[in-house]
C-alpha cells in the first residue's frame, strides 16, 4: 500500500504544524505547483498555526496568544477597580450630602422653633400688656364715673336747695292775671330771662353756661346722649365754605373770623394738634385730635370760622358766647366731638377732626367762653384763658398729662369747664 512520504522535520517545529493542510484561495497567493508539491513563497503570505496573515498585522503565534490572554484580564481588573472606586466615591459623596441635608434640616427646624417661641413670647407679652392696660382703663373709668355721679348728685342737691330758698322768698304780686299768657308769646324774652336766672343760680359754684336753645339743660353726663340738629349742618347752608386767612401779629390780640391761631393747653404747655397719621382706636376711625409739643408747629394751626348757617362778615370780631368752628389749617378738617365713642385713656367722649370744607355738622360747633366767668358778650382776647364748650353735649375741651403712644397727650370732651385742665390760651404768632 501507498505510504505517505514524510518530510524532514524542520528544527523547532512540532508535529501539529507539519500535518496542517494549507487552504487555498485565489486571492491569498499564487497557484499550487503540482510538480513540486509546495506552495510558492510569497512575502505577504506564509502558512502558520493561525492561518494566513492578515495584511498589515503580524501572524498569530503562541507567544502572542498567551500575552493577549494575560493582558485582557489585567485590563478588565483595572477597569473594574476603577468602577468600584468611582462607586465608592459616589456613595461617600451621596452620604455626605445626605448628612449635610439632615444637619441643615435639623438646624432649620431648631431655628423655626426658636422663632416660633419668640413670636409666642411676644404675643404673650402684648396680651399681658393689653390686659393690664384694659384693667387700668376700666379702673380709671369706674373711678371717674363714680366721681361724676357724686358731682352730679352734689350739683342737683345744690339746685334743690337753691330752689327751696327761692320758694321761701316772698313773691311779688302780679298786677295782671293774663301776664303768663302775654309772656308766653314773647319766647325770646322768656329764653333770655331763663338764661339770666340760670346764670345767677350757678354763680356760687362757678360759671355754668345757659341752656341750649330749644333743648333740655346740660347735665354734663355721658349717659345724657344728645344728637346734633340736622338743620345746622353744611347741607343747604348759606355759610361760605372758605374765609380769608388772617395772620395777625401778637400785638393784635382780638380774635376774628378767619384768624389763624394755635391753642396751648395751660396746665401742660402742649398744643392742640392733629395729622393724617393718627386715627382713633375706639371704632369711629376718625382722625385723632391730641396735644403735643411745647413749641408751635405747622400742624398746630387752626382757622376760626363761623358756625353752620351763619354768615358773618370776614374779619368780624368774635365775642364770648358765640359758636365757632375750628378748621385745621393743614388737613382742612374741623375740631369735632360726639357721643358713642370714648377716649381710651380716660373713658370720656373722644375728640376728633371731621369732614372738610363741604362737610360739617353741629358736632363741629364750639362755644367760646372766658374761663371762670364766661364773659358772654365781651370780645375774645388772645390774652385770656378760654374754655371751648361743645355746643351739643355742653362738655368742654380738656387734656390731661396721661402719656399715650408716641409721646402724645390725650384730648377729650368732659366736665362743666371748672377744672384747670379745661383752660386753653390762644397763640397768634404761629
Amino acid at each position: 500500500p501507498y505510504q505517505q512520504q514524510q518530510q524532514p522535520r524542520p528544527p523547532g517545529a512540532n508535529e501539529s504544524s507539519l500535518y496542517t493542510a494549507t487552504s487555498y484561495s485565489p486571492t491569498q497567493g499564487p497557484a499550487f505547483n503540482s510538480n513540486s508539491g509546495q506552495v510558492p513563497v510569497n512575502p505577504g503570505y506564509a502558512p502558520s498555526i493561525g492561518g494566513p496573515t492578515v495584511y498589515g498585522r503580524p501572524p498569530y503565534s503562541q507567544s502572542n496568544y498567551a500575552q493577549s490572554n494575560f493582558e485582557e484580564p489585567t485590563s478588565r481588573v483595572g477597569t473594574a477597580g476603577k468602577l468600584a472606586l468611582g462607586a465608592l466615591a459616589a456613595g461617600a459623596l451621596a452620604y455626605g450630602v445626605h448628612g449635610y441635608r439632615e444637619n441643615s434640616s435639623e438646624e432649620e427646624k431648631k431655628e423655626q422653633q426658636r422663632k416660633q417661641w419668640l413670636e409666642d413670647e411676644r404675643v404673650r407679652r402684648e396680651n399681658d400688656a393689653r390686659r393690664r392696660r384694659e384693667e387700668d382703663e376700666t379702673r380709671r373709668r369706674n373711678e371717674y364715673e363714680q366721681w361724676r355721679r357724686e358731682e352730679n348728685e352734689r350739683y342737683f342737691m345744690q339746685q334743690q336747695q337753691q330752689q327751696q330758698m327761692q320758694h321761701q322768698m316772698p313773691q311779688p304780686q302780679r298786677q295782671h292775671s293774663n301776664a303768663p299768657s302775654i309772656a308766653s308769646h314773647h319766647t325770646g324774652r322768656i329764653r333770655s330771662d331763663s338764661r339770666a336766672s340760670s346764670l345767677s343760680s350757678h354763680r356760687s359754684d362757678g360759671f355754668h353756661p345757659p341752656d341750649p336753645f330749644g333743648r333740655a339743660p346740660y347735665t354734663f353726663s355721658q349717659r345724657d346722649v344728645r344728637h346734633p340738629d340736622p338743620s345746622r349742618s353744611s347741607d343747604n347752608s348759606k355759610t361760605a365754605e372758605t374765609y380769608p386767612e388772617l395772620w395777625q401779629k401778637p400785638s393784635d390780640t382780638t380774635v376774628k373770623i378767619g384768624t389763624i391761631l394755635a391753642l396751648k393747653h395751660v396746665s401742660t404747655g402742649q398744643h392742640l394738634r392733629t395729622d393724617r397719621s393718627h386715627s382713633t382706636e375706639s371704632g369711629s376711625n376718625q382722625q385723632l385730635a391730641y396735644a403735643h409739643g411745647w413749641a408751635v408747629d405747622e400742624l398746630d394751626r387752626w382757622q376760626v370760622l363761623p358756625a353752620n348757617t351763619e354768615t358773618p362778615t370776614p374779619g368780624s370780631i368774635i365775642s364770648y358766647g358765640m359758636q365757632v368752628r375750628l378748621r385745621h389749617f393743614e388737613t382742612g378738617r374741623h375740631l369735632h366731638s360726639h357721643y358713642g365713642f370714648v377716649e381710651p385713656a380716660t373713658g370720656q367722649n373722644e375728640v376728633t377732626v371731621y369732614g372738610d370744607q363741604t362737610q360739617s355738622d353741629e358736632n363741629d360747633h364750639w362755644v367760646v367762653e372766658r374761663w371762670g366767668s364766661g364773659a358772654y358778650g365781651q370780645t375774645w382776647k388772645a390774652t385770656d384763658p378760654v374754655v371751648l364748650r361743645h355746643y351739643v353735649s355742653g362738655m368742654v375741651l380738656c387734656s390731661r398729662d396721661l402719656p399715650m403712644t408716641g409721646d402724645i397727650q390725650p384730648v377729650m370732651c368732659s366736665g362743666a369747664g371748672h377744672a384747670e385742665d379745661d383752660k386753653w390760651r390762644v397763640v397768634l404768632d404761629c
